[in-house]
């Protein structure tokens, strides 16, 4: 299967739901980046995921919007290098793809990431108080020195460990995990993660775990066949990149049998260093279908609060104003006063007033048709054809009715 094909399939598996919101942040703790940055006319603000191969990077614009960039010095190579054994070199070195979602997307990923991130919580929380600012100068000039200070040299905060789960492994595995195997013998392969600015969170996934070990290179490994495998089976089901070397690498280590055994191999050579080439750069609104269905929703939830709100505001200023809370409560009108009132009422409510009923009717008289009558006179074609069928009559039309039952 070609990568195109592949990521093709790896998307169409995430398009009902996104991946688990710790899944991203580990994701993007080991290979992302939250920034401000100072531009020209102000700053700019956002996540940013760097990557070579596009599955992730595509499964998340999806759901989250943004767009996936690249420069020519970092995405010029075609060739792969190989070995004199048909496998692709240790050294290949791939083409580098960036998603960038900026500020004019990323509130929805802002809102979906909320209490998920361990290493870069402060970043998070940063930017989205940023976000909150609108004319605040200084505050925004605080936030983003205190922003890029910490993108330079932050301090893991032991509190936020307590989130640690199953998908943030995951997802910090796909970033900074690998899968290795000693093509020369068999037998000698191991998984890991590296984390060497904030060491600290590996000694926690060991202990989160139950097995695997720090080596002296400061490495997450686990050497162990059996306990390599109780990894894969955690992990499998919630990975993008690594997906397709870590179902290979389950089978390697199932089977005795060399010749399965190589097949699998091959597989995870070709994962880790094959170069990915994707042209669909800067698209407008193409591939991230999820993200707009999104914002329709959100719109229309919006529009409904809103609507609930107001029709509680007018129920609570309707029950005020009955009785004594009617500042007209106890005042006497003269007939004209109140019709006069209640011609006012009723136009202030979108309500129709006898002059327009009157001047309908005659036009229905004169021959119009209800399109021409609704074009010279503005009003809604309903009310045209309610007033036609006299379900919307004059207010003494309507006394004289009552009067007579």
């Amino acid at each position: 299967m070609s990568i195109i094909e592949d990521n093709k399939k790896l998307l169409n598996s995430f398009k009902n739901n996104p991946p688990h919101p710790s899944y991203i942040a580990g994701f993007i703790d080991g290979d992302g980046c939250i920034f401000i940055r100072k531009i020209l006319d102000g700053y700019q603000t956002g996540f940013s995921i760097t990557q070579c191969r596009t599955n992730i990077l595509q499964i998340i614009r999806y759901h989250f919007g943004g767009r996936i960039t690249t420069s020519s010095n970092r995405n010029n190579k075609i060739i792969n290098l190989m070995d004199t054994d048909d496998c692709y070199h240790k050294h290949n070195i791939r083409n580098q793809y960036n998603l960038i979602i900026q500020s004019n997307e990323y509130i929805i990923l802002l809102e979906y990431l909320q209490n998920s991130f361990i290493i870069k919580e402060i970043q998070y929380q940063t930017l989205n108080e940023f976000n909150k600012l609108v004319n605040l100068t200084d505050k925004k000039e605080e936030l983003y020195l205190k922003c890029s200070s910490l993108n330079k040299n932050c301090n893991l905060n032991k509190i936020y460990l307590t989130r640690l789960n199953i998908e943030y492994i995951s997802g910090l595995f796909d970033a900074e995990g690998c899968i290795y195997i000693d093509k020369k013998k068999y037998t000698k392969f191991y998984i890991s993660i590296t984390q060497k600015n904030h060491t600290q969170i590996l000694y926690d996934i060991v202990k989160f775990l139950g097995f695997g070990t720090i080596d002296c290179e400061i490495k997450f490994k686990i050497y162990n066949k059996t306990n390599c495998l109780k990894f894969i089976h955690l992990v499998k089901n919630y990975l993008i990149v690594k997906y397709n070397q870590a179902v290979a690498f389950e089978k390697f280590l199932e089977t005795d049998d060399i010749k399965i055994k190589e097949q699998m191999y091959l597989i995870c050579n070709r994962e880790k260093h094959e170069i990915e080439v994707f042209t669909d750069l800067n698209q407008n609104d193409n591939g991230k279908e999820g993200y707009l269905e999104t914002l329709k929703l959100k719109s229309l939830k919006e529009q409904i609060c809103k609507e609930i709100c107001k029709k509680q505001v007018y129920k609570e200023k309707s029950e005020k104003m009955k009785g004594e809370g009617n500042h007209n409560y106890g005042k006497s009108f003269s007939e004209e006063t109140k019709k006069k009132m209640s011609v006012s009422i009723r136009e202030s409510k979108g309500g129709v007033s006898d002059k327009i009923i009157i001047q309908v009717r005659k036009m229905i008289n004169d021959g119009y048709k209800n399109v021409d009558i609704q074009n010279l006179m503005s009003l809604p074609r309903h009310t045209i054809t309610r007033i036609k069928n006299s379900q919307i009559i004059c207010r003494e039309l309507k006394k004289k009715k009552k009067k007579r039952h």
